[in-house]
């Protein structure tokens, strides 16, 4: 299945129009003809104009027929190019050879525009069967989730949305996605209470490819330590951007760190288990972003957060990411939220088992969750309120590998 002829002419014609404006200046009517053009420029960036004499460029989604994409078969994120080429020679003219003909392929991320999986407010990105489930919620409380539904990615029968006994209440907001699944027959919602489970519900939606995009190493990974002051007088610590062996730093007895924290705003590597235990603890952090490099975890409890993502640069909406070297076992991650924490910004977590626990009054999550497995459970009020303004939103991007 080549790439369709009036789609590949009407992207020669269109070249300069789409480096000089916006896809909808196409007007070529929809999502797959903008990214193929967008693989045939950059194509011809590397000299490859598909003129059908010299050369011709063929583009396939991973998942159309007549793609070969390997580990990335099946997935529509994921664009191939083949490029057919003659090539004239030189020295194997004298022995009767006039030209060579070349076959190179490459297979590239397509990222599409919008917000990351269609904007579900959590996600539950494990693609395989996690007994007794990949997304449970349990406990005595009320989880409220608005602006954005829930995701259950396996398409295991059985073992995907799990509601763990008849103290807990669930309300989507009606106009959202409700709760999803990619499998059939994986929605688990007790008869005895179903009424309690106050969500439309969608069985058999697409599976998300477990190939998760992660972001860019941050530059503060490989900067010196951040740095970070205290006063005795105001038994205050602010925190300065830059990479941290341990976070929050531990200080010295000649220069504390008290547990009242302020983050400046910027990139935070922690290069350890981002763990904040302490009861005491208050840290506030506006335009910030943790990101926990590969083989560590997080667990937040016991303190008060107040903690929202940048609006701008390479991070915007990112407020914590777990990098990951995963080979196949998801570590623990966790939230201990209390009345007083807000939380705005996606949480990018698609390697972490990740626990969320309400143990008193109302936690605000103002933020886009997303991890391997997902634990919801408390005895206290949990609400959830996506909004893309305040969580990553994706770029739409077609990039060909030389």
């Amino acid at each position: 299945m080549e790439v369709d002829r009036d789609v590949r002419r009407g992207a020669l014609r269109a070249r300069t129009r789409v480096r000089a404006g916006p896809p909808g200046a196409l007007a070529l009517g929809s999502e797959d003809a903008y990214w193929k053009i967008e693989a045939l420029n950059r194509a011809s960036d590397n000299g490859y104009n598909d003129d059908l004499v010299a050369n011709n460029v063929d583009v396939y989604r991973c998942d159309e027929g007549g793609s070969s994409c390997g580990a990335y078969a099946g997935s529509s994120q994921y664009v191939q190019v083949i490029i057919n080429s003659d090539v004239n020679t030189y020295f194997a003219r004298v022995i009767g050879i006039f030209q060579t003909h070349n076959t190179v392929q490459a297979v590239a991320l397509a990222k599409r525009g919008g917000p990351l999986y269609d904007g579900n407010s959590i996600v539950a990105l494990s693609p395989t069967c996690s007994n007794p489930g990949t997304f449970l919620i349990g406990g005595s409380g009320e989880i409220n989730v608005s602006g954005g539904g829930l995701y259950v990615n396996t398409d295991a029968s059985g073992c995907g949305f799990e509601q763990q006994g008849c103290n807990i209440t669930l309300n989507v907001d009606g106009d959202t996605a409700g709760i999803t699944s990619a499998g059939e027959g994986n929605i688990g919602i007790d008869s005895n209470c179903s009424e309690q489970i106050n969500a439309d519900t969608t069985e058999g939606g697409d599976q998300w490819p477990f190939i998760p995009d992660m972001p860019e190493e941050p530059a503060e990974c490989i900067s010196p330590a951040g740095s970070y002051t205290s006063n005795s007088t105001t038994q205050k610590t602010t925190l300065y951007p830059g990479k941290y062996y341990d976070f929050p730093p531990k200080g010295t007895k000649s220069n504390p760190v008290f547990d009242d924290i302020t983050m400046q705003p910027g990139v935070y590597c922690v290069e350890t288990v981002l763990k904040l235990t302490d009861q005491h603890l208050i840290l506030t952090g506006h335009d910030v972003t943790i990101y926990i490099r590969p083989g560590y975890y997080f667990s937040m409890s016991n303190g008060l957060f107040t903690l929202d993502a940048p609006d701008s640069g390479d991070y915007a909406g990112y407020l914590i990411i777990v990098a990951s070297d995963f080979t196949g076992s998801a570590t623990d991650c966790k939230i201990d939220g209390n009345g007083s924490d807000v939380f705005t910004g996606t949480i990018y977590a698609p390697y972490c088992n990740l626990t969320i626990n309400g143990t008193s009054s109302a936690t605000g999550y103002n933020s886009q969750i997303i991890a391997y497995t997902i634990k919801i459970n408390g005895d206290s009020e949990i609400n959830f309120t996506y909004d893309s303004d305040d969580n990553v939103v994706n770029k739409r991007k077609v990039g060909l590998m030389r």
